[in-house]
């Protein structure tokens, strides 16, 4: 009876992981789209610079407790209660630093203007720190209905009044605000609806079991961070700040048909499959299915929005924004692979191997920040290709102990993936040599992803693509 349910939870989960991620991703993207076209490309660039400091101080409120919480099946009161205080005071120290810092982090970038917009918009750090358990619960479980509706009423209200702001000139204090309410509104949703409650408990012995297994996460997560944010702040010193908000724009629209599919993913099957962590082929089953689903939806949403970025920039952002073309046509080609990445290291943490994680982490930053420092004399645009070689050779080492551990290695998963990949550059070639031919109209646009969506799926139809039947039998 056990895995009956288990499925259930999962297949619900991923369904309503889909309508929360769709329904926000489509909110988001019309805030987006209405608010460049009231703010200059400058003022959105003075968010990004900031974002660094402020999503390093979230890493480290969550410290990696909130995996190691829901990894625990036998967690308690006191567990719960511990990491409650533990993240609430982690976030007010870091809104204490952040507070400090303000000056000197306005002085590196030589606008003085930065200084209160980070003392303003780090709170948000405090006010998240207090739902941290709540929403790890809820995912736990698997209570992704609920999670849904606080996210999309709370982008909702805030993306009203942003707007409501922006149109009246507040410019970067209407994005400031924006995200303030957004968290605020997310948290007291949280907070009303959540059975959970804390007690006033704290235990040091259960927060050292957690440090064991969550100190490596938050060592791996600032990594990760600080190395993803490392081009805006490369970006934000060496080039004029609207060559920011260009990159910034360009990767936000890859993640969007990369990092958050997989997000959603991951964060619907890591409840499920740390319970079957223990049988290792069930495991690799479930693992190769992941992997070889992931790039066939995911390879054809990068590349194809890679091919279109040219009329696609230039309709939902006019050519004030044109300039994030080229850069989104290029980054895609290392967003594509960021499902493969992440399903390989989801797999050390559903085993409990955060060591292994942490060091995987550490040799791929190494190699990151070498090759940003060969590419950064050459421009944006080289810079952009470095990111695609560095992911190449970041995919070879992730799936270094996913061979070792599941006897699923590069080649292995490589052959698995190859369909799906040559059917999206085939599709990739034909729809960019269609919108170049055609301009950067709407029409260009609509009929090139038209014509995107038929080679592909027609691809997979004629050549009777395994991935098909997968889907069908997740679905049952």
């Amino acid at each position: 009876m056990a895995e009956p349910s288990l499925k259930k939870q999962t297949f619900n989960g991923v369904i309503w992981r889909i309508l929360e991620t769709g329904g926000t991703q489509v909110i988001r993207l019309g805030i987006s789209i209405v608010l460049a076209r009231l703010i200059m490309p400058e003022q959105f660039a003075a968010i990004a610079m900031l974002s660094i400091f402020i999503a390093v101080a979230q890493i480290f409120v969550d410290s990696g407790f909130s995996t190691a919480l829901m990894r625990k099946n036998n967690r308690t009161q006191l567990d719960c209660s511990t990491v409650f205080y533990f993240n609430i005071a982690i976030g007010v120290v870091s809104y204490i630093v952040l507070y400090l810092i303000a000056p000197y982090v306005a002085d590196f970038y030589n606008l003085p203007e930065l200084k209160p917009i980070l003392r303003v918009s780090s709170i948000i750090i405090v006010i998240g720190s207090t739902a941290g358990v709540h929403r790890t619960l809820f995912t736990a479980r698997m209570d992704f209905k609920s999670i849904a509706k606080f996210n999309i009423l709370a982008l909702i209200i805030s993306g009203c009044i942003g707007i409501y702001l922006a149109y009246h000139d507040f410019q970067v204090w209407a994005l400031v605000i924006h995200t303030i309410v957004s968290t605020t509104v997310n948290t007291l949703l949280i907070w009303h609806y959540s059975p959970w409650r804390p007690t006033l408990q704290f235990s040091f012995p259960s927060l050292k079991v957690f440090f064991g297994f969550g100190s490596k996460l938050l060592a791996s997560g600032l990594l990760d961070t600080i190395y993803s944010n490392m081009y805006s702040v490369v970006i934000g010193k060496l080039f004029p700040p609207a060559d920011l908000a260009y990159y910034n724009r360009a990767s936000s629209l890859k993640t969007l048909t990369s990092t958050t599919p997989t997000q959603v993913l991951q964060s619907v099957t890591f409840p499920a499959l740390c319970k079957i962590q223990d049988s290792n082929e069930t495991l690799k089953m479930a693992y190769r299915r992941m992997l070889r689903i992931s790039a066939f939806v995911i390879f054809p949403l990068c590349l194809g929005l890679g091919a279109v970025s040219f009329p696609l920039i230039n309709v939902l952002y006019t050519d004030v924004w044109i300039l994030a073309a080229p850069l989104l046509q290029i980054i895609v080609f290392s967003g594509m692979w960021y499902p493969i990445h992440a399903i390989n290291l989801n797999l050390l943490q559903v085993k409990g191997r955060s060591d292994l994680f942490f060091r995987l982490e550490i040799i791929k930053k190494i190699l990151g920040v070498l090759m940003l420092c060969i590419t950064v004399p050459f421009g944006l645009e080289a810079m952009c290709y470095g990111s695609v070689v560095n992911s190449l050779i970041a995919l070879i080492i992730n799936t270094h102990y996913t061979g070792k551990l599941l006897d699923l290695g590069f080649f292995t998963q490589i052959k698995d993936l190859l369909p799906s990949l040559i059917l999206s550059l085939c599709m990739f070639v034909v729809c960019t040599l269609l919108s170049t031919i055609m301009g950067n109209g709407i029409v260009s646009l609509i009929v090139s992803v038209l014509a995107g969506v038929v080679l592909y799926a027609g691809g997979a139809i004629i050549f009777r693509f395994p991935e098909f039947k997968e889907l069908k039998e997740i679905r049952k």
